[in-house]
């Protein structure tokens, strides 16, 4: 079996690395090596499934203080491992037991110091849940032969969407599996209309299997909403800067906007300033009511770039025989 490798290492990250550093570490290379953007790199899956093994382990608080003590053996499914694991998360470590076992392959490893209690019970309890686990699959979902028993840990997965995608709704395949990378399967994930960007969504029971033999973890799905090229989303409303010229705001101007249904025409009334907000109503997102926000036009007055100096001098004499200060209401 090839040893693996260290999981901080996997990240690219250092030991002293915050949990923030570790997720935007981890949400980098997922994106990388996901199978889904890699068809043509048969490598790709493999190290995908490594990324998410780190990052299931020192994405959690107590493995990764499990890990930190004792290695891979801190967070491995042996009894053993189990109760190194109770060990680190409870402080304990220094005036227990120190117990070793023996590999298959004949390697001694050291779990430490370790209460005798704790390992008493996680050693008796490992061989009743070992005894469950041969009823059933640990990858299959069907209910857990202890139900008392904790869940395997969840699974994290990041989503790209287009601004289009999570405003309307969706439905994606994504390709999961258990950190051992033994087991995968391909699901089908609806994506409600009006997600927004760092959004969740949790798909129950297709986690990673509970190695005391509860239930399965869930596939937590965080939303990452690419930005539009010219759409803002402010909330449940749109926003669309509106370009127009002196004369159209000054005389009025009927003009086709674009939404996310299509374009339609908009009518910009006279003596209009820039940085109003005209309303189509009903062209925003999805609310949880069925109810839908909408969509703004801002108006920004713009000048041809290559004006004359006499035609500037005529706008200059409109402001003077109007006797226009556009700055006369501001507060500063």
């Amino acid at each position: 079996m090839a040893t693996k490798r260290d999981y901080y290492a996997v990240l690219g990250v250092s030991k002293s690395a915050s949990a923030d550093d570790i997720k935007k570490a981890y949400r980098k290379l997922a994106r990388r090596f996901h199978p889904d953007v890699n068809r043509n790199d048969p490598s790709a899956e493999g190290k995908f499934k490594e990324v998410q093994e780190a990052y299931d382990v020192l994405g959690d608080e107590k493995r990764r203080s499990a890990y930190d003590q004792f290695g891979h053996a801190g967070v491995s499914g042996s009894a053993a491992a189990e109760a190194a694991a109770a060990a680190a998360a409870s402080g304990r470590g220094a005036g227990g037991f120190r117990y070793s076992q023996k590999t298959p392959g004949g390697a001694t490893v050291d779990f430490g110091d370790v209460d005798l209690g704790d390992l008493f019970d996680s050693i008796m309890g490992g061989q009743r849940r070992g005894a469950q686990r041969q009823r059933r699959s640990p990858f299959n979902g069907q209910a857990s032969g202890n139900p008392a028993a904790p869940a395997g840990p969840d699974i994290t997965h990041p989503l790209d969407l287009t601004f289009e995608q999570a405003i309307k709704g969706t439905t994606v395949d994504l390709r999961v599996g258990d950190a051992t990378g033994a087991h995968s399967e391909v699901i089908s994930v609806k994506v409600p209309a009006g997600v927004g960007d760092g959004e969740k969504i949790r798909v129950r029971g297709k986690g990673q299997p509970s190695q005391a033999g509860g239930p399965r973890g869930d596939l937590i799905i965080t939303m990452h909403v690419q930005p539009h090229r010219y759409f803002v989303r402010e909330g449940k409303d749109i926003l669309l800067d509106l370009p127009v010229s002196a004369s159209e705001a000054a005389a009025g101007v009927t003009i086709s906007v674009p939404t996310l249904e299509g374009p339609v025409e908009l009518r910009v009334p006279p003596g209009i300033s820039s940085g109003k907000r005209l309303r189509i109503r009903d062209r925003g997102v999805s609310r949880k009511d069925g109810t839908r926000g909408d969509q703004y036009c801002r108006i920004l007055i713009k000048l041809p770039p290559d004006l004359t100096p006499d035609e500037a001098a005529k706008l200059k004499e409109i402001d003077a025989k109007h006797r226009f200060n556009p700055r006369q209401d501001v507060a500063w």
